[in-house]
């Protein structure tokens, strides 16, 4: 039998123990606790381990009224299965949320956890439970903000490996898209968490977000200019097989998997959304909604938007630079693509969140000098402890202007680091 999440109130009794809703313990200390859990020993050397309890706690703080988690989904979101595959056969969700439980107990049998908030994964459930510090009685009210109980432990450090796809699921789905301003911007709720305060201006209640990839061909519009010209007439003579060969139906795996986490991230937030790729896109199609622009040198319309802009990207031979336009002599953010790939150390990436005054449509990019920036850049864009490190380099009234902001990753044998903010133009 597949079991199903528990149906127990967040907030109760179970077996005797005080249990807490995601709001009565507080999202922030909840937070800190599971940064504590991830870099502990109990959870720093098992990824699946790690990705699953982030997930389930990151659902149970972001999306509380949610209906209760299937096994199915959760192998899909954070294992990566398919719609369709057979959890009868395939017990991954089940024997990592066993091996999730093993873990926590082990962490919290340490005298020293005894004042900690608790986080449980109760048997069988898929859902995050909360409950107060052994060491404090039942009547009292759990503090999240004496000193000593709120240690900054960083979210990510144990998880350097590859990003995942669970990054999707970290939204809040209570956020609500207010009507637009004339400028294009929208108003804002100063509540909000920096990754709504970033993603309010792109989202429209009238017009699906355009997402826009990359691919291997280069659009009729870089060499005839905006005016997109008739495709020639098709040829018959093609084969299904040379139809999928073309490089029109060619992109970048971490280009799909950045996509595929925008895609999710506004799912949650139930924003529509369609799908295009930048040979395909038209001027047109940019007029018309607010775009999320995937991929720097194999996207033309991101190269197109990212010439007008305070960083600039350019080649030089084998290497490409990241120019700061008030600093055209730096060229500290480059590296060299004829490296060997296995060699390659590290990558930068632009996101841009900017109203295109050709367009008049909010755009965001996530653009790496090669995919691997890009994939942490998707990462940077829909995960809220990383997009969090804007506010140290943006103004406290950043959400009504316009961003540029340059990323360094760490790529360690082909797998991708933590995106780091090296550079930020607020205007």
């Amino acid at each position: 039998m597949v079991p199903q999440a528990s149906q127990e109130p967040a907030s109760g009794l179970r077996n005797g123990e005080a249990f807490l809703s995601a709001a009565e313990a507080g999202p922030e200390a909840v937070y800190k606790q599971l940064g504590r859990l991830l870099a502990s020993p109990a959870f720093k050397n098992s990824k699946r381990c790690s990705d699953l309890l982030t997930y389930l706690v990151h659902r149970s703080v972001d999306v509380p009224d949610a209906p209760p988690i299937k096994e199915r989904t959760v192998g899909m979101e954070v294992f990566g299965r398919g719609p369709d595959y057979d959890t009868s056969a395939d017990h991954i969700v089940r024997s990592m949320a066993s091996e999730v439980r093993k873990r926590l107990a082990q962490y919290y049998m340490e005298p020293e956890r005894d004042g900690e908030l608790r986080i449980d994964v109760p048997s069988g459930s898929y859902a995050a439970r909360f409950r107060l510090p052994s060491a404090q009685l039942p009547h009292q009210t759990l503090s999240v903000s004496a000193p000593e109980k709120i240690v900054e432990p960083p979210l990510t450090q144990a998880k350097r490996a590859r990003p995942g796809l669970i990054a999707i699921l970290t939204i809040s789905a209570a956020a609500v898209v207010l009507a637009a301003l004339g400028t294009g911007m929208l108003s804002w709720d100063r509540s909000g968490s920096t990754l709504d305060r970033f993603w309010r201006p792109v989202l429209s209640p009238a017009n699906p977000v355009l997402l826009c990839i990359g691919n291997l061909e280069w659009p009729r519009e870089s060499v005839q200019g905006d005016a997109r010209q008739a495709d020639p007439t098709t040829d018959r003579s093609m084969t299904l097989e040379g139809f999928h060969s073309k490089n029109s139906q060619k992109v970048f795996l971490d280009d799909a998997i950045t996509l595929a986490k925008v895609a999710g991230l506004l799912q949650v937030k139930g924003q529509r959304f369609r799908i295009m790729s930048h040979s395909s896109a038209t001027f047109d199609d940019l007029q018309n909604s607010p775009a999320v622009l995937i991929g720097l040198r194999s996207n033309f319309w991101t190269s197109s938007l990212i010439s007008q802009l305070p960083f600039s990207v350019e080649r030089q031979a084998h290497t490409l630079i990241v120019r700061d336009k008030r600093n055209p002599s730096r060229h500290d953010w480059s590296i060299d693509i004829s490296a060997p790939y296995l060699e390659t150390t590290r990558d930068y990436a632009l996101v841009v969140r900017v109203l295109n005054p050709k367009t008049g449509q909010m755009v965001v990019t996530a653009a790496g000098l090669t995919a691997y920036g890009t994939l942490a850049a998707g990462e940077f864009i829909t995960n809220p402890a990383q997009l969090k490190k804007l506010e140290a380099y943006a103004p406290e009234d950043w959400e009504h202007k316009n961003l540029a902001i340059v990323l360094s990753t760490d790529v360690i044998k082909a797998s991708v680091g933590s995106p780091e903010v090296v550079a930020a133009n607020v205007w």
